[in-house]
């Protein structure tokens, strides 16, 4: 019997005790606070130099000599390396013996033709003076085609000549020219400022416009770009060639920027000229700023998500950055200065309608939202500054006691008690002047 009732007594206590908590629990409550609303997306990617160049020698040879280290900053039009330059210098004098030759060809095409000029001339002069006449018992003399081509004829064929002479000349001289920049290029050149980040070639390899793009390399790639090829002979066994997608690698590391992909729903919300907060994975708690340079208008398409690829410039880049590392992005796209927000868990929203319960049971009340910050809304109308509403999530006790629930922000969460101006069952608090 004793043991019944003791069971009694228990259930009881439990069922009433627990129901008189409930009864005596309410939603947390927050002061309508005055500040500044942002809504921003977020995304991340990779630092990347904003300038890059991976030259390669116009001309092929061998390689004779590499002038530069991975890691080595090098000025625009610093020398790289080197190949052979014998076949081209070889190539520079035919090319001259021939503009000498077709320089020749010119001189005497030219004196052809002031020849057959003059000798127009005088047949001109010959034909308007007065022909004699034959004396007695002379047969007069019968004017004949002269065997040979006549003056005129002679001129438009020496002209036909010199016009050849001259074409065959100016084409020598581009050959010459062709064949002296041939000789230049035998010293590959920095087209761009920068650092080295790798060295595809090495002394011995053939490389340039006729190597092989079967490439094998012993130069090592630096600084997260580039990769050197495995290394491997050539058909005869004893000869390495270079990879025809450049002989070095060079990008700028003075000015790098940060290319992250956005889904299309976030996409349409950014633009060129925003501003940007940046961290890198590498120095967590560092803020960067940043401007959305472009977006790209071609998107790309993995495992079904669409997303458009955007470039950021950093204001600023730390001493510590290097290309590759991870970046975390984050882009305003509104904002409202001065205004009255309340925590996005306080608003039921259904079809265009938004609503907000009022604290003290005033039961609920219509309003009209603005920005959708990214744990606060804009109040637009309906509340005025220091109303108290209700949050919707997570509850506090009535005695100040803290329920097991949580705020749940558009971005992040927030413990109950948290939240700007929030009370303890009916009590008042502060509001925050700002709101995110």
């Amino acid at each position: 019997m004793a043991v019944l009732l003791a069971i009694a007594t228990t259930a009881y206590l439990l069922f009433f005790r627990t129901d008189s908590q409930a009864a005596g629990t309410t939603r947390p409550t927050v002061a309508v606070a005055r500040g500044e609303v942002t809504a921003s997306v977020s995304s991340s990617g990779t630092l990347q130099s904003s300038q890059t160049a991976s030259p390669q020698f116009a001309t092929s040879g061998t390689v004779t000599a590499v002038l530069v280290k991975v890691g080595q900053v090098v000025a625009k039009g610093a020398a790289i390396a080197r190949i052979d330059p014998a076949a081209a210098e070889r190539e520079v004098r035919i090319a001259e013996q021939n503009q000498i030759a077709a320089a020749n060809s010119v001189t005497a095409a030219d004196e052809t033709l002031d020849d057959a000029e003059e000798a127009a001339d005088e047949a001109e002069a010959a034909a308007a003076s007065p022909t004699p006449t034959p004396s007695t018992g002379q047969q007069p003399q019968t004017q004949t085609q002269s065997q040979g081509q006549s003056p005129e004829v002679a001129v438009t064929n020496a002209k036909a000549s010199l016009a050849r002479a001259k074409a065959d000349k100016e084409q020598a001289d581009q050959n010459l020219e062709a064949a002296q920049a041939d000789v230049a290029a035998t010293t590959l050149k920095a087209p761009i400022a920068g650092t080295i980040t790798a060295i595809n070639g090495s002394v011995g390899s053939v490389t340039g416009s006729g190597s092989s793009s079967a490439s094998t390399t012993s130069g090592s790639s630096g600084q997260g770009t580039g990769t050197a090829g495995g290394g491997s002979t050539g058909s005869t066994g004893s000869t390495s060639t270079a990879s025809s997608s450049g002989f070095v690698d060079i990008a700028d590391l003075k000015t790098l920027q940060v290319v992250a992909s956005f889904p299309e729903a976030d996409a349409v919300k950014i633009k060129a000229k925003q501003t940007a907060t940046v961290t890198l994975n590498a120095e967590p708690g560092t803020n960067l700023t940043a401007t959305l340079t472009s977006v790209s208008p071609i998107p790309t398409t993995t495992n079904g998500v669409v997303a458009y690829s955007a470039t950021f410039t950093l204001a600023k880049v730390p001493a510590n950055a290097r290309i590759g590392q991870t970046a975390n992005v984050a882009v305003q796209t509104a904002k409202a200065a001065n205004a009255l927000y309340v925590p996005s868990t306080a608003i039921v929203t259904s079809g265009t309608t938004h609503t907000v319960t009022m604290a003290d049971g005033g039961g609920t009340r219509e309003v009209e939202i603005g920005v959708r910050g990214d744990s606060f809304t804009q109040i637009t109308s309906g509340l005025n500054e220091g109303d108290r509403i209700e949050l919707l999530q997570g509850v506090i006790g009535a005695a100040g006691g803290t329920g097991a629930g949580t705020g749940q922000g558009r971005a992040g969460q927030f413990q109950p008690g948290q939240f700007p101006g929030a009370g303890t069952g009916a009590g008042t608090g502060a509001g925050a002047n700002r709101g995110r």
